[in-house]
């Protein structure tokens, strides 16, 4: 007899995934995640979702929006690929993507916005493409591709191969208390 896992639990553990890498490319600046999180439910909103069960690919379609406690995730695709029951890779798309959370300790809100944001679970890294930006407040990061491997808390802006596009970070001198 053969376990299947059904739509739900499928959607469930691969959007987990990508949510936890969301979280990780956000850690920047040491602001962490609401504890809370993680132990939220998932929800995903689409104009259409369709699976198909010979390729293993999931596709949201129109004004995709999924959340997990403070975490929101919007775009107007995202394709889950799937192969022998692992997810392989995520990508969700938008005109902008648009990626939001909330850290502990009372911080300003993370944002990230990008024309396509791409997740590989097994080596856990994203990677945000065309018109990336990621900002906490005052501070930011821009280029043409932001990419944070989550296992190896590495996180690069730009390529080499984007010719004269530069990556641009503003960062605020922080406030001395008294």
């Amino acid at each position: 007899m053969r376990f299947r896992q059904t739509l739900p639990e499928k959607i469930n553990g691969f959007v987990s995934s990508l949510l936890i890498a969301l979280w990780f490319l956000f850690a920047v600046e040491n602001a962490f995640a609401l504890d809370s999180d993680s132990k939220q439910p998932i929800y995903i909103e689409a104009n259409t979702a369709t699976y198909d069960e010979k390729t293993g690919q999931t596709v949201y379609t129109g004004d995709v929006k999924a959340t997990q406690g403070s975490l929101e995730v919007q775009g107007d695709q995202m394709t889950v690929y799937q192969k022998g029951g692992q997810t392989e890779k995520i990508i969700v798309t938008g005109n902008p993507t648009r990626l939001k959370q909330t850290p502990e300790g009372g911080k300003e809100d993370i944002h990230g916005t990008s024309q396509r944001a791409d997740y590989f679970p097994e080596t856990g890294v994203l990677i945000l493409y065309d018109k990336a930006l990621v900002w906490q407040g005052q501070n930011s990061t821009a280029s043409d591709i932001i990419e944070y491997d989550t296992k190896n808390g590495l996180f690069k802006a730009g390529s080499p191969t984007t010719g004269s596009k530069r990556v641009h970070v503003k960062m605020q001198p922080k406030e001395k208390s008294e």
